[in-house]
């Protein structure tokens, strides 16, 4: 039990790195695809901790071997895990650039009333567990299918391209999948539990495989946000959008203070970050275009620059 729990709590810490960097990767890229991967991984995050849900409602509960085969807390996993597979269905639609309405919210519409039904008219509980989480699975290869056929289908060379770059990702995916699949048959339709210590009656839930197929869309994720945080650094920020110039406000004092710049400069240096050449910088401050030239040249000087990228390159590293 013990083991479950760290091993537990590690998948959820990678979880939530994956949704801070996908967070961090819209923020600067404004690229809805990693706004509903971050969501998507949220959702997961929670329908990972229902495991620990029982525990706190009724830590002093005995479960016997029968307890086996429940479905802990349903209702709360369709949602969470609703959730998690609309809004990281939704970021591969948008990646893909395809995806009629219908495609993008039906498919797990339908795979929620299904689960509800499973759960609500299937008699054996043995039968009830098996076809409940074996909807994930059957969600899972639908959307596999749809992404293939988008890939045959498609005529556009750079959308195959974007979609072929992530082929080896794809088939760890359907091959974790088909994991699921085995791991399902046994431990919910052949294992028999009882002889199963007590307190591990959850491991028909905890599906190793699903967390290792998460990771994997997880890893693919953090390979995109990667690229999209890389490209941002290799461009810098500039413009007068109202974040940019707060953020400039708030670290050009101290980094004036450091390099022993005047207030003129500091004033100069401010307009430079945010793109202004020469000419705007000199109407701006009412000042020649010459007098700002030697500011500029001042400030390089003084911060040890070649060059107004090297200049803000240093600003923003700091």
């Amino acid at each position: 039990m013990t083991l479950l729990f760290y091993y537990t709590l590690i998948i959820m810490f990678f979880y939530t790195m994956v949704a801070a960097a996908s967070l961090s990767a819209f923020y600067v890229s404004r690229r809805k695809t990693f706004l509903y991967a971050t969501i998507g991984f949220a959702f997961y995050f929670f329908d990972v901790s229902i495991v620990f849900m029982d525990n706190f409602i009724t830590p002093d509960a005995v479960f016997g071997a029968a307890t086996f085969y429940d479905v802990g807390n349903p209702y709360a996993s369709i949602v969470t895990g609703g959730g998690a597979f609309l809004f990281l269905w939704l970021a591969a639609c948008r990646y893909c650039r395809e995806g009629h309405w219908a495609i993008r919210y039906l498919p797990v519409a339908v795979w929620a009333a299904a689960s509800l039904a499973a759960y609500q008219l299937i008699g054996n509980i043995q039968w009830r567990e098996f076809a409940y989480y074996s909807m994930r699975t059957a969600l899972q290869l639908f959307c596999y299918g749809v992404l293939a056929l988008w890939y045959w289908r498609s005529s556009d060379p750079q959308r195959r391209s974007i979609m072929k770059a992530h082929r080896v990702a794809f088939f760890w995916a359907i091959g974790l999948t088909c994991g699921i699949i085995l791991e399902n048959i046994y431990f919910q339709l052949i294992y028999d539990p009882s002889n199963l210590p007590h307190g591990m009656w959850i491991m028909a839930e905890r599906n190793p495989f699903e967390n290792a197929l998460f990771i994997c869309f997880g890893l693919a994720v953090l390979r995109g946000a990667a690229v999209s945080l890389r490209l941002r650094a290799n461009s810098l920020p500039e413009g007068e959008d109202p974040l940019l110039v707060e953020s400039i406000d708030r670290l050009l004092p101290l980094y004036s203070l450091g390099h022993d710049l005047s207030k003129r400069e500091e004033e100069v240096l401010r307009l430079a970050l945010m793109g202004k050449d020469n000419q705007n910088i000199a109407s701006a401050l009412s000042l020649t275009a010459g007098t700002v030239k030697v500011h500029v040249h001042n400030i390089l000087k003084k911060t040890g620059h070649a060059n107004r990228s090297e200049l803000a390159a240093d600003f923003w590293e700091r």
